[in-house]
């Protein structure tokens, strides 16, 4: 609540922006689905020794509007961090203006980036908060991406929060490339489409690899209904692409957990979590983790409304 209305006092005086952002249920389902790696990266920035002149760099991947990094530029300290980038390929070009296709980005820059608006949105966030238009499934713009972003002086936390079929592929491949990523959060959406099955391929994640036929299915939402293969079907080969997911994330040099926190209900079977951190651990992150871990490895309600408290706090 304290966030929300943060936010709302920087929208003061715009209501059509306001009206267009927040919507209760959609920015509460956000926070919810994103609470286990808010607590975790909380945690990672507010232990690890950083070397004089570091700070941690934040990539969120597929962002959309973005909201996971509103999130953390208001939670975490900005003398530890140096800004979140939010990266998706409907962003407007950074000197375009935004068109009807794109993601408006005036809830981030305001006068910043268009003159029509009579408030400094950018230089209003904590922590900076910075738009990149790439395009994950274009291989020159996802290299162009690493060579700007992660030459940073300080470690880099990739987040990627409900990304679609193949994107969290990539998402992996990104963190087992860059060494520079210290932490790394991957909470998979929906399934790879039947076109590589068809093709039959083979996806390949470091040393490990699995037939496309193993994790694609048919089916979509159409008007809030769901039409394809029974939910029932459908949460196998969700649990199945995880678990190759998890397989493919490197950990010669990192620790990793896939961790089942119910977060949907009422059918929904979304509630894969895998995180990976690169050597040395940082205890206070992995202690929680791995806590939960051995109780079983399935979080209830409980253990979602303890992780949304702050650290330092108690439920």
């Amino acid at each position: 609540p304290k966030i929300i209305s943060l936010w709302r006092q920087r929208y003061e005086g715009n209501a059509p922006l306001w009206k267009r952002l927040f919507n209760k249920e959609r920015v509460l389902k956000e926070f919810i689905e994103a609470a286990p790696f808010i607590d975790a990266i909380e945690r990672l920035v507010l232990s690890t020794e950083l070397k004089d002149g570091e700070k941690f760099r934040i990539i969120d991947l597929a962002c959309g509007r973005g909201y996971l990094s509103m999130f953390l530029s208001e939670l975490l300290p900005p003398e530890r961090v140096e800004r979140c980038v939010l990266v998706d390929k409907q962003w407007p070009m950074h000197n375009l203006p935004p068109k009807q296709h794109h993601i408006n980005w005036s809830h981030i820059y305001g006068s910043f980036k268009d003159s029509s608006i009579p408030y400094n949105y950018y230089e209003s966030w904590p922590v900076k908060l910075n738009t990149s238009k790439v395009n994950l499934k274009n291989s020159k713009e996802v290299t162009n991406m690493e060579e700007r972003l992660f030459q940073n002086k300080g470690p880099i936390v990739l987040v990627a929060v409900h990304l679609c079929g193949t994107l969290s592929l990539r998402a992996v491949e990104i963190f087992n490339r860059n060494p520079e990523t210290k932490f790394f959060c991957l909470k998979p959406c929906c399934l790879p489409t039947m076109v590589h099955a068809k093709r039959d391929e083979i996806f390949k994640l470091g040393e490990h690899s699995f037939p496309a036929k193993e994790v694609c299915m048919a089916g979509k939402w159409k008007k809030g209904e769901w039409h394809g293969p029974p939910r029932t079907v459908t949460q196998k080969y969700f649990e199945r692409w995880a678990d190759h997911l998890y397989l493919g994330i490197d950990d010669r040099d990192a620790t990793k957990i896939k961790k089942t926190i119910m977060v949907q209900r009422f059918g929904g079977y979304q509630n894969e979590f895998l995180l990976a951190e690169r050597l040395p651990e940082t205890n206070s992150v992995w202690d929680v983790l791995q806590q939960s871990a051995e109780g079983g490895g399935e979080s209830n309600d409980v253990d979602v409304a303890n992780i949304c408290q702050p650290v330092g706090h108690s439920s």
